[in-house]
């Protein structure tokens, strides 16, 4: 991530926006007041079905994506991959177009609450060998006017796709919110945890709900 992840909340005409390099400026000082850290919360393992998902995602978390964010004692990163587009060139190569979030929580009571993260607009190349899915190549969108020109070029052409690149960047729409949300849920779920919501700085827990 050679630019910045900014972390874009919407709602309405209201923006909220920060980047890695402001994360810690986002948040007063006392935000992870009576946040549980004497325990470390246990690390996030892809639980899900779909083989190349599953290798984006511990590619972004093993790469050190996550590691350009802020991150407290006790703190978990968890992905939030926004799949837009993905093209099977044969039985053994694929290219995924997506905004691959990373997220990072805190635990305060029964909630996880995000203390920092950002997007990552990208187009993955995979191979299968072997029987197994890994990503051979990822392409990142740049900082400032390169954001707005690499998405283009990404899409190339293809408005649609062009559309959910730059709405994928709202986590608040109803879409990527239950995207976030199956995430959160799926970890809490794998690790048998006491949380029932998720909370963003200055807005209401979201309630994981049932599956």
């Amino acid at each position: 991530m050679r630019k910045g992840f900014a972390v874009f909340l919407c709602l309405a005409v209201f923006l909220m926006v920060f980047s890695f390099a402001g994360a810690e400026e986002g948040y007063p000082a006392d935000h992870n007041e009576g946040a549980e850290t004497a325990v470390e919360l246990p690390a996030y393992s892809y639980t899900g079905d779909d083989p190349i998902e599953g290798a984006i995602v511990t590619t972004v978390l093993t790469d050190g994506h996550a590691d350009l964010f802020r991150k407290d004692p006790g703190s978990v990163v968890i992905p939030c991959p926004i799949v837009l587009k993905t093209v099977m060139n044969d039985e053994t190569h694929a290219k995924v177009y997506g905004n691959f979030w990373i997220l990072i929580y805190v635990k305060q009571g029964d909630i996880l609450f995000n203390i920092s993260g950002g997007e990552n607009p990208a187009v993955v190349t995979l191979e299968n060998a072997d029987g197994e899915w890994r990503v051979s190549a990822m392409e990142e969108a740049g900082d400032g006017d390169d954001y707005v020109a690499d998405i283009k070029r990404f899409a190339d052409g293809d408005k649609e796709l062009e559309e959910q690149y730059f709405a994928s960047a709202d986590l608040m729409s109803e879409q990527n919110q239950e995207i976030r949300t199956r995430f959160i849920r799926e970890y809490v779920k794998a690790n048998e945890l006491d949380i029932t919501a998720y909370q963003d700085y200055g807005w209401d827990p979201v309630a994981l709900g049932e599956e």
